[in-house]
């Protein structure tokens, strides 16, 4: 018992232990810290480009075809773009038109312009500045697949989107 009393006794004139304290001249009243909001996370904006560069937007036609619907995945991938470019105010983008090696050159020279245009005034009708958006057309000069194949072919009619 005396232990039990001694100890009451003790933590009674000696402990404050998250009470009042007994000298008021020397109580500290703590103020509630406000929790801080977690940071923002880090974008890294450059793996976003690399991402987009490796898979980007590409339009595919079918032949003499210059215009066309964008399917939803090229669509998801321009809104991509779209953010890399408001957080990116440097960032530009390369459109380049392609073609097969069917018909004449000439004609595939002007495919590939037309289609690369297409592309750069879907960007702009999406809210891309005109000014961030540089055209180019190669024909049939750079094909991504073989143009001995239908699929190889119809593969190569294509507007590739690569951010700058």
């Amino acid at each position: 018992m005396t232990i039990i009393v001694g100890t009451v006794l003790f933590w009674y004139y000696y402990c404050d232990c998250g009470g009042k304290s007994r000298d008021m001249e020397t109580a500290v009243v703590a103020e509630p810290i406000a929790p801080t909001p977690d940071p923002a996370p880090s974008v890294d904006w450059q793996a976003i480009k690399d991402q987009l560069n490796d898979n980007p937007p590409t339009p595919i036609f079918e032949p003499y075809q210059t215009e066309r619907t964008l399917g939803q995945e090229d669509i998801d991938k321009v809104d991509e773009i779209k953010d890399y470019l408001k957080n990116n105010p440097d960032g530009s983008l390369l459109v380049i038109g392609h073609t097969d090696i069917s018909g004449p050159r000439a004609l595939n020279m002007k495919l590939s312009q037309q289609r690369a245009e297409f592309v750069k005034s879907h960007l702009v009708q999406n809210g891309i500045d005109t000014d961030k958006i540089i055209s180019s057309y190669k024909g049939p000069d750079e094909p991504a697949h073989d143009n001995r194949t239908f699929e190889g072919r119809a593969k190569n009619r294509r507007a590739v989107v690569l951010i700058k």
